[in-house]
């Protein structure tokens, strides 16, 4: 062998043990991603039972990933190089990066929280969930901000509009079934060039809402946003409509059930700055790190006991709004409700023997404190990680509403529909 082909071997095995004692000695960990605007995985905890069962190994795989040298840098370069593999827009002003699914749905996922019932461990919808029967979507960026491309799915939209029928036919006549359907930043995009990238959610929306029940209320979310689509109601880095789009959602549920809703110069408004969301951490893009987000929440006014429910079914007592809870997660979208959890039950000082169950995923979270000045219960199901029958469960508590309120991830993939289906199943 050739002195310069052993001296290249050797050099290659000098470098790649190096970097390998470098992180068994721990030199990348860290415990926030300042980048990515996550926790990173902690060193897990060895037993028996769980190296045997592949829990162990399972966890320390994602530790040593989230944990190797050099991390950062390297992250930020597979970025760039991401975004040169994208499409650039011939006016400079877009890219479209592919990035993991942030609204979809992973059917083997049990998620929500640690299983712990900690007061923190909420998560915000897609932040851990991937896809399993629809491809990673696409993130425009345009100046700013980010959006979601919509991809349209006839029979995802089908499913959901039959599990929606066949909810109301098993729960019957006694109780009220709402259909809200929350629209994402793509369908408003302010370039026709872009927008035509995106399939029309109206178009999916509506052939949602041909085939439901004629006995579901049908809330026109979307006409609201259409027409407020100049304000600040969806966030720039994020997937989530801002707490001001949700309140013009319920403006219009108000409409639907025939009551008046409450004026939002009546709350105390509070804000947090600096809020990089989702869209953020799936791009990295440095046009959405310049220009993050200001995350407003309006605090309740009515008294109220909240408790949420694990998926150790451990009751936690929290706060509905509360930016304790975004700070300590590593998104602040979790200062609504505290995250994602099975379910949850909010007892209100009303008094008019009314109840309602808000079928959701998390574009719900900072739409439900509107609610607490018009029910006496409020209860949440969130069909990722409820493990009850939601029939027998809306029978057992004497619920006389029930919402159903989803973003238009359920034209796009079947995740959610099979899930009410499931939850219905259950017992059964």
């Amino acid at each position: 062998m050739k002195l310069q082909v052993k001296l290249n071997l050797l050099l290659f095995l000098v470098f790649i043990f190096g970097f390998g004692a470098v992180n068994l000695l721990g030199k990348g960990s860290q415990g926030v991603s300042q980048l990515e605007q996550r926790d990173i995985a902690k060193s897990p905890e060895f037993t028996v039972d769980r190296f045997f069962g592949g829990e162990y190994t399972r966890d320390y795989d994602n530790y040593f990933s989230d944990n190797f040298a050099y991390r950062t840098s390297l992250v930020q370069v597979g970025t760039s190089l991401k975004e040169l593999k994208g499409f650039q827009g011939g006016d400079g002003a877009s890219i479209i990066v592919q990035g993991g699914d942030n609204m979809a749905v992973d059917l083997n996922k049990n998620g929500g929280d640690n299983g712990k019932g900690d007061a923190n461990a909420g998560t915000t919808p897609g932040d851990s969930s991937t896809v399993t029967d629809a491809s990673a979507v696409k993130y425009l960026v345009l100046k700013d901000r980010a959006f979601t491309l919509f991809t349209y799915s006839a029979s995802a939209a089908e499913m959901y509009a039959e599990a929606l029928n066949r909810f109301k036919k098993e729960v019957g006549t006694n109780v009220n079934v709402y259909s809200l359907l929350a629209p994402t930043s793509a369908e408003f995009i302010d370039n026709d060039k872009y927008r035509a990238m995106s399939a029309s959610q109206k178009k999916a929306f509506d052939h949602i809402n041909e085939r439901l029940d004629a006995s579901i209320g049908q809330v026109n979310a979307y006409g609201a946003l259409d027409q407020h689509q100049s304000e600040y109601v969806f966030f720039r880095t994020d997937h989530h409509w801002t707490a001001l789009g949700a309140y013009y959602a319920y403006v219009e549920f108000m409409k639907t059930i025939g009551e008046k809703p409450v004026a939002l110069d009546k709350y105390k408004k509070v804000t947090m700055e600096g809020f990089l969301g989702t869209a953020y951490k799936a791009t990295l893009s440095d046009k959405l790190k310049s220009h993050p987000d200001t995350l407003t929440y309006y605090t309740p006014f009515t008294d109220y006991k909240y408790t949420l429910y694990s998926t150790a079914d451990k009751a936690i007592d929290h706060k509905v709004v509360d930016a304790k809870y975004g700070k300590q997660s590593s998104s602040y979208y979790a200062a609504f409700l505290g995250g994602d959890f099975p379910w949850g039950e909010i007892d209100t000082k009303v008094k008019n023997g009314k109840s309602i169950a808000v079928v959701k995923d998390s574009y719900a979270n900072s739409f439900i404190p509107f609610l607490l000045p018009h029910y006496e219960k409020i209860y949440y199901i969130d069909p990722r990680y409820f493990k009850q029958n939601m029939v027998d469960f809306v029978k057992k508590q004497k619920i006389t509403d029930v919402l159903f309120l989803n973003n238009s991830t359920v034209a796009r993939q079947n995740g959610i529909a099979k899930l009410l289906n499931d939850k219905m199943d259950i017992g059964k």
